[in-house]
This record gives structure tokens, sequence and C-alpha cells, in this order.
């Protein structure tokens, strides 16, 4: 099936599960968190160990290893708000719905998300590996890094993070066989994550473990937290759903023969 087709296609289920089923279509968007904060945890975990045997690796390794997340919601169906900005700008742009109902889609997507990580993290807080969670580990590093940016930085690097993501995703949809979709996608994820870039879904991950950390790093407040998911959330639309969704549909418009 044409890119355009697969778009259109999967735009038509998201709208079409929420308006008829809700309630499964937010049981999707929760397991999308879910696997993404699996997948964070994860390669936290190497990260850390690695920092501590070779000091400077940790941060290389999480980016090399957080694509497996990703690579776990695409392959199982879940639904990535980051990735339906796509879909739904993509949709909104050819009129198939209006962004109105584009939006409404991720914002519901947004939710689900956040609780399904919210629920990992804490499960996560209650095991050995992430019980003694403190401010010093590689998780809380990065997260202090986060919060360190002022507005503006935040809001740039989310526009690029999210145009990187989907660049891995519209990889993935172009890819028939399951093995080259996780050879596009977990090189391409470590681009955004080695670039220390700002990822909605992904900051609700890591700033839902650092949440259980004793202590907390440095500069974690509600407040911080809040204004962080609020500007990443916006930059990652306009980079992932305008930059990617948007713009391919548009290219798809033409009368020409040169359509994806």
């Amino acid at each position: 099936m044409a890119l355009n087709d697969t778009m259109q296609a999967a735009a038509n289920k998201k709208e079409e599960l929420l308006d008829n089923e809700p309630g499964r279509f937010f049981v999707r968007s929760i397991l999308g968190g879910i696997y993404l904060m699996v997948g964070t945890a994860f390669a936290a975990v190497v990260g850390n160990m690695t920092e501590q045997l070779f000091p400077g690796s940790g941060a290389v390794v999480f980016a090399m290893l957080f694509g497996l997340g990703l690579f776990a919601i695409i392959v199982l169906a879940a639904e990535l708000a980051t990735g339906d900005m796509m879909f739904s700008s993509w949709a909104a742009t050819v009129r198939q719905f209006s962004w109105g109902k584009g939006i409404w889609i991720v914002v519901v997507a947004t939710v689900g998300n956040l609780v399904g990580a919210l629920l990992i993290a804490w499960i996560l807080s209650q095991s050995a590996k992430f019980g003694s969670l403190d401010n010093t580990h590689l998780l809380s590093t990065l997260v202090e890094g986060k919060l360190a940016k002022g507005p503006w930085g935040t809001f740039i690097e989310a526009v690029l993070a999210n145009f990187v993501v989907n660049m891995a995703i519209v990889g993935a949809l172009l890819s028939k066989e399951v093995i080259s979709k996780f050879i596009v996608i977990l090189p391409t994820i470590a681009i955004f994550v080695g670039l220390g870039l700002e990822h909605v879904i992904a900051n609700f991950c890591l700033m839902g473990m650092a949440l259980f950390a004793d202590p907390q790093p440095d500069g974690f407040t509600f407040g911080a937290v809040a204004l962080n998911w609020g500007i990443v959330w916006v930059g990652n639309f306009i980079g992932g759903g305008l930059g990617i969704g948007a713009v391919y549909a548009w290219l798809n418009k033409t009368n020409t023969v040169y359509k994806d």
C-alpha cells in the first residue's frame, strides 16, 4: 500500500475508534504510554550501569536503546500522541476530517499516554532497580538537564524532536517486515535522544520516574514540569504534525505521478 493510502487508512481507523468506542481508543493510548515507559526504563538502567563503568557513555547507550519503546508501540498497534499529531495533521490537510477532530484525537492520546507512563512509573518505583532511585542516577541527570533549559530552547528542541520521531514512523510504515521496522526505528530515534531533544511522551516517562526519586532532581517542581510538558507538546505538534504530516500531505496532493 502506498504511503498516502496508509496514512489516510490509519487516520480513519483512529477517528472511527475514538468516535464509536472511545474506551478502546483510550486503552490503546494507555498501552502506548506503558510500552514507551518500559523501553525508557530499560534504556535508563543499562545506560546508568554503563555510565558507572565508562563515565560519559551512559547517555549514548540510553539513546541507542530508547527506540525499543517506539518499536513496541508500532508493532503492537498502540497509540502514541506524537505520532497521532502526524496522522491527524495529514488527514486534516487533505480534509479527511477537521483540524478540531485531529487535535481532539491527539489530546485523548496524550492523556492516555500520561496515565500509562505514570502507572508503570509507580510500579517500577517498587522494584529493585528503581526502588532506590536518587538524584545521582542517569535518569535524574537527564531530567535536570531538561528542566534547566529556557522556554525558547525547549520549544525549538521539541519541534525538531518530533520531526525526527515521525521520520522514524514514516520509515516504519514504508517497511514491510518487522525486522526492517526495527532497523529503521532504533537508529533514527537515537538521533533525537542523542541530541537531547524534547519529546513530550518521553518526558512523561523520564519525569514520571523522577517523581518517585529520593531526593528528586534539582529543579523538579510541579510548575517546572507542567511548563516543560506544555511547551514541548506544542513544539512536537508543529514539528511532527505540521512538519511531517501536513507537509507530506501537501506533497501528495500533486497532480503528477510523484506520490509516496
